[in-house]
C-alpha cells in the first residue's frame, strides 16, 4: 500500500525501494542501499540523484564518502500539493484543447415517403449555391419506381436553380436516371463495372452525408460530421477512379 501511494507522487519502484531503505536505516551509504534493495549499482545512484533533486533525501560527507538520510516525510505533503497545483493550472488549458478539437456529430433519421422527401429537400435547400455534391446513386431497380422518379425530378429543379454540380456514380448506362441527368447537363457521371449494385444512394457535400434507402418504406439517414464526411469523400474518390466514363 505504501509503495502504491508513493507511486502517485511520481516515484518509480526503484526510487521508492531506495527511499524506504534510507528511511528505515536512518543514515546509510550507497553500498548498503544496494545490498538492502538488491538494485544494481548504476540504478541505485540514478535513483539517489532523483530523490536528491526531489528533496526527499540529503547527504553528508565523511572520509568513507557520502552518507544519505531521509528528511521528514511531511515533505511528501508539500510535493503532493505542488503537483495538485500544477494539475489545477493545466486543467483550463486541457479544457480549451478539448473544446477546440472535439467535434460534435449531428444525426437524424427520416422515415416513410414524406420523411424521404423532407431529407431530399433538406439536401438541396441547405447545400450552398454552386456547391458540388458527390453521389453514389441507386441501382437501376430503384429508379423504376415512378414515385421516386417524380420526386427526384422535382428536387433536381431546385438544384438547377441553385446551380449545383454533381459527380455521380451509377451502376450502368441503362440506369433510367442517367438519361434524365444527361439532359440536365449539370452532372459528371461515371459507371461501375457490371455486377455493381448499390442498395442505397449516398449524397456527400461539405460536412454532411445522407444515406438514402428506397423500398416499401423509404429511409434517409443524415450525418453531420466533418471527419465522417471526409471518410465518405475518400471512399467516393476511390470508386470514382475505378468507374468508367461513358
Amino acid at each position: 500500500m505504501i509503495e502504491n501511494n508513493l507511486q502517485i507522487l511520481g516515484l518509480t519502484k526503484n526510487e521508492i525501494s531506495i527511499y524506504l531503505a534510507i528511511l528505515k536505516s536512518g543514515k546509510t551509504t550507497a553500498t548498503k542501499i544496494r545490498k538492502l534493495t538488491k538494485i544494481t549499482n548504476s540504478r541505485v545512484y540514478a535513483a539517489i540523484d532523483i530523490l536528491l533533486s526531489k528533496g526527499l533525501i540529503i547527504y553528508e560527507k565523511n572520509q568513507k564518502g557520502k552518507i544519505y538520510s531521509a528528511i521528514d516525510p511531511k515533505i511528501l505533503k508539500e510535493i503532493a500539493s505542488k503537483k495538485m497545483k500544477k494539475i489545477e493550472e493545466t486543467i483550463p488549458i486541457l479544457k480549451e484543447i478539448q473544446n477546440t478539437k472535439m467535434e460534435e456529430t449531428e444525426t437524424g433519421v427520416f422515415e416513410g415517403y414524406q420523411g424521404f422527401k423532407s431529407a431530399m429537400l433538406q439536401v438541396v435547400n441547405e447545400c450552398p449555391k454552386g456547391e458540388t455534391i458527390q453521389i453514389i446513386g441507386f441501382s437501376n431497380q430503384s429508379y423504376k419506381d415512378l414515385k421516386l422518379a417524380s420526386l427526384l425530378r422535382d428536387i433536381n429543379k431546385i438544384s438547377i436553380q441553385k446551380k449545383h454540380k454533381f459527380k455521380m456514380i451509377l451502376d450502368n448506362e441503362e440506369n433510367k436516371f442517367y438519361e434524365q441527368r444527361k439532359r440536365e447537363k449539370i452532372s459528371e457521371i461515371r459507371f461501375m463495372k457490371k455486377g455493381f449494385e448499390s442498395p442505397a444512394a449516398i449524397d456527400i457535400y461539405q460536412d454532411k452525408v445522407y444515406i438514402l434507402m428506397w423500398g416499401e418504406k423509404p429511409y434517409a439517414f443524415y450525418i453531420k460530421n466533418k471527419s465522417i464526411a471526409k471518410g465518405f469523400k475518400v471512399y467516393f474518390e476511390f470508386l470514382w477512379k475505378m468507374a468508367k466514363i461513358n
